[in-house]
């Protein structure tokens, strides 16, 4: 349903008409864009929601889907969100984030999923608290209200309750710009480009909402805003910081450019919009320990650009955190050359292991899984194989990295050397250098694969415009800029550190705060 209106008094800066409208425009459909449409039309309010991608979903489909933060003490939680945001993020917006944690079991129970019948709050030191030692971290633990659906099949719940309270729902339709009053600083609307690529402009009576996500899949942002070392992300290919951006062209502070989150991986990035990451470690969940290529076999190491083993490959997850937290060794620097010792790195393999299961895994939901055969990848080239270790070694090439590394191919001898020592220390098991202990099996049976070159890999970026405890986008003066808002990951209120399962808690009360401060305004065409 689109409509075509105009006024007769149109100043020259805004459009000749409008070709659609509603009382909240959301740009963007992940679980922040749901959540503040499920919210929005229970209050009433007309909603059209403008989505990039041919689908929704974003980095919604990347996550756990059930696991949540809750806070037993509010005190002690207020202390060590103001520990992990590194005192950069406004307590009214930490206070307001506690208060939507009591929120959460109320709007869950809402979205069709199996209800836990005592759930309760629970400490698993390295998750819940991820930082136990902080201060206040015995006030900030986990809790699941239902039923593990999955992060996809949690952004859809969320989606049909919105659009069944009538939100719709323009795919393949980006925003491209806000419009904003020159004199009053009001956002009155967006431009967007429409399915067959033409412009189209849209009118939000009341607000715009950015539900962008982040810059992971901009490289140009990335290089800029998170670290030299090159980095990939796990998540979503749409999220390319344009909503970021806009809310720069308004007039927005930003804020959280470097905080990043996501778990122990490396990765490799086999085409523009496809990441694939090595198997992380997780008791708790099985993560790792689970797969064949490490239960079945064992016999996988990691190498850096020299061909020399640099981390336990099978580290526990709750003994690190996300982020860049306990990385020291993956970003360690080369005083000689001014580059990244370790990256990029490879992940070296022998037959066994080739045998036993999936080289690589993904953490979303929309991509395919990688084989588990591994015969698919191979042909495509994503598996690198030699007869021999020395012949994989000049065959495991790497580009240059701008301020960053040099290209080159690993060392022959090297990698040999390393290999012979790695079965070495299987014979006696012992991990002498890096102090593995579990899955001691020897590169012993030819041929030979790797897969590289990869890069240290998150999920999700954090930094975006910054925002007020209602959500509202502040400028350079932290004065809200008129009708903008931020939710989820477009402005993330994370600092330097982050909580497992944080950024879940976070688009659902996001979402919720600023569809209920929009709905309380009067729309912009009503006000004298």
């Amino acid at each position: 349903m689109t409509s075509r209106t105009e006024s007769a008094t149109r100043p020259a800066w805004m459009p000749e008409c409008w070709d659609m409208e509603a009382d909240v425009v959301i740009a963007g459909y992940g679980g922040a864009g749901a959540t503040c449409a499920a919210i929005a039309t229970d209050a009433g309010q007309e909603v059209l929601l403008l989505e990039k991608g041919a689908v929704g979903g974003g980095n919604s489909a990347c996550i756990a889907g059930s696991l949540l933060v809750a806070s037993v003490d509010d005190d002690k939680s207020l202390e060590y969100l103001d520990w992990m945001c590194g005192g950069q993020t406004e307590k009214d917006v930490l206070l307001a984030y506690l208060d939507g944690l009591g929120r959460l079991a109320e709007f869950e129970s809402r979205l069709g999923f199996p209800l836990k019948p005592d759930a309760r709050p629970f400490r698993a030191d390295g998750f819940f608290p991820e930082f136990p030692e902080a201060p206040g971290a015995e006030g900030f633990l986990g809790v699941s209200f239902i039923k593990a659906p999955g992060g996809a099949a949690l952004f859809e719940s969320i989606a049909r309750l919105a659009e069944s309270q009538g939100a719709r729902v323009e795919y393949s339709t980006p925003v491209t710009a806000l419009i904003q009053d020159p004199a009053s600083g009001e956002i009155l609307g967006v431009t967007a480009s429409a399915p067959d690529g033409t412009r189209i402009s849209v009118k939000a009576r009341k607000a715009v909402v950015l539900a962008t996500g982040g810059f992971e899949f901009n490289e140009r942002m990335r290089q800029q805003y998170i670290s030299h070392c090159p980095t990939l992300f796990s998540g979503s290919s749409n999220l390319t910081g344009e909503g970021i951006e806009m809310a720069q062209a308004a007039g927005a502070q930003l804020w959280h450019m470097n905080s990043v989150t996501g778990p122990l991986n490396w990765g490799v990035q086999v085409d523009p919009d496809t990441v694939y990451v090595t198997h992380e470690f997780m008791r708790m969940t099985g993560y790792g320990y689970n797969a064949g290529l490490f239960k079945d076999a064992g016999s996988v190491i990691w190498a850096n650009k020299h061909g020399r083993r640099f981390y336990d490959e099978t580290t526990e997850m709750a003994g690190l955190h996300h982020g860049y937290g306990n990385r020291e060794p993956w970003f360690a620097m080369e005083v000689e050359t001014a580059e990244f010792a370790n990256v990029p790195a490879f992940q070296i393999f022998d037959q066994k292991a080739f045998d036993a299961g999936a080289a690589m895994t993904t953490k979303n939901s929309r991509l395919p899984a990688w084989s588990e055969d591994n015969r698919a990848e191979l042909e495509r080239g994503w598996i690198i194989k030699a007869d021999t270790v020395e012949e994989l070694a000049r065959r495991c090439v790497f580009p240059t990295f701008p301020g960053a590394s040099r290209g080159g191919h690993i060392d022959p001898g090297q990698l040999v050397d390393t290999v012979e020592e790695w079965n070495r220390m299987c014979a006696a098991g012992e991990d002498r250098h890096h102090g593995r202990a579990e899955f001691l099996t020897p590169l012993d049976t030819g041929p030979f694969y790797a897969v590289g070159p990869m890069l240290p890999t998150f999920i999700n970026t954090h930094g975006g415009p910054k925002h007020d405890a209602d959500q509202r986008v502040l400028d350079a003066r932290d004065q809200p800029i008129p009708r903008l808002y931020a939710i989820g990951e477009c402005g993330s209120m994370w600092g330097p550190y982050y909580n497992s399962m944080g950024d879940i808690a976070e688009f659902m009360i996001s979402g919720r705060l600023a569809a209920r401060h929009a709905a309380a305004l009067t729309p912009w065409d009503e006000t004298a």
